[in-house]
């Protein structure tokens, strides 16, 4: 063994004590070295990443936008039906109020009853319409104009003269 680390001893110290290359490697370092740093970015990437970011935001928004409209939605047609009730119970206290007072027809009522029904007629369409696009603005001012405007013609009626009956007592 001794004789195995001889050799390897002989065979280290006659090689030299550094390697050169064949030919001259410097002149090939030094324009690697005098390239100026440029702008050597690729634009498509940069582009491709600003796509990848908008349709993200994009596609996120859309999510986050659909249950707000959803819910929206939900909340204007639970206000329709609200309204609508707190309409009905209006009309049904006049209606009431007439009847105690024994609402007698006079020569006036009759055109008045007829524009009550034909408000109610058109508060009715306009009122699925509007259960149908609860977010037009137009759709909820006539729908709310025709109401109040029923509940004023409700008791304009109550007002109207009354023609005396001759053939009976009055109150």
């Amino acid at each position: 063994m001794s004789n195995n680390h001889e050799q390897l001893d002989n065979l280290v110290s006659e090689l030299p004590k550094t390697l050169s290359p064949k030919n001259d490697l410097w002149p090939e370092i030094e324009k690697r070295l005098d390239v100026p740093v440029g702008n050597h970015t690729n634009h498509w990437r940069t582009l491709a990443l600003a796509s990848i970011i908008i349709i993200g935001t994009l596609l996120g928004l859309q999510q986050i936008n659909k249950p707000f409209n959803i819910d929206t939605n939900q909340a204007l047609l639970a206000s329709i039906d609200s309204i609508q009730m707190q309409h009905a119970t209006q009309v049904a206290e006049l209606q009431m109020i007439g009847k105690k007072v024994d609402w007698q027809s006079s020569p006036f009522s009759s055109p008045v009853e007829t524009g009550i029904k034909q408000l109610r007629q058109a508060a009715k369409e306009i009122y699925e319409s509007l259960k149908l696009n609860p977010t037009d603005q137009q759709l909820w001012e006539l729908w709310l104009w025709t109401q109040s405007r029923e509940i004023e013609l409700l008791t304009q009626a109550q007002s109207l003269p009354v023609l005396q009956n001759q053939n009976g007592d009055t109150i």
